[in-house]
């Protein structure tokens, strides 16, 4: 004949209130769970204490899996960071910040020599005729500023890796 008790005094058994040992048992599986009903509408407290062990043990060996794959996550990250910064110091890599200024810089140099354009462009083609002398005028226009804008340099950090390996495949020809 085994001992049953109500659930208030298995948490009391259990040192723990039975508001938190219900929480527990409800994420439980079925066959792990803490209160199997025994005789007249109480719980066994053998199998509860089979059980509480077990689940104890569980959540203290699982913790201790937890800390690993968290210093595991660590070590990744950090591997992760270095190749990074090894990537940056080698010129492979570039701030996002750096970049958003650059294109800003291009932008607005693109704007503006786009914006001088009919003032340089109007007083050439005022007195012509011919759709294809204009047309003309303003592609090698057009053309100019383009050719401008490709011929602007990088900054000078970025350049590095990239002009090294040109001049070695220069020198090698």
């Amino acid at each position: 004949m085994s001992i049953s008790l109500t659930k208030k005094e298995l948490a009391t058994v259990a040192g723990y209130t039975y508001r938190r040992l219900y929480d527990i048992d409800r994420d439980l599986p079925k066959e792990q769970k803490l209160f199997v009903e025994g005789e007249g509408g109480k719980y066994d407290l053998a199998l509860f204490v089979q059980r509480w062990v077990a689940y104890c043990v569980d959540s203290q060996s699982g913790t201790d899996m937890d800390l690993d794959e968290v210093k595991a996550k660590h070590e990744q990250v950090k591997m992760a960071k270095s190749e990074i910064e090894l990537a940056r110091m080698r010129g492979e890599v570039v701030a996002v910040a750096d970049v958003k200024r650059v294109w800003a810089d291009i932008a607005h140099a693109v704007t503006q020599n786009m914006m001088l354009l009919p003032s340089k462009v109007a007083p050439v083609v005022v007195g012509m005729k011919s759709t294809m002398l204009i047309s003309g005028v303003i592609e090698e226009a057009v053309r100019e500023v383009l050719n401008l804008i490709a011929d602007t340099p990088l900054p000078s950090q970025w350049m590095g890796a990239s002009e090294d390996e040109e001049s070695e495949g220069a020198s090698e020809e």
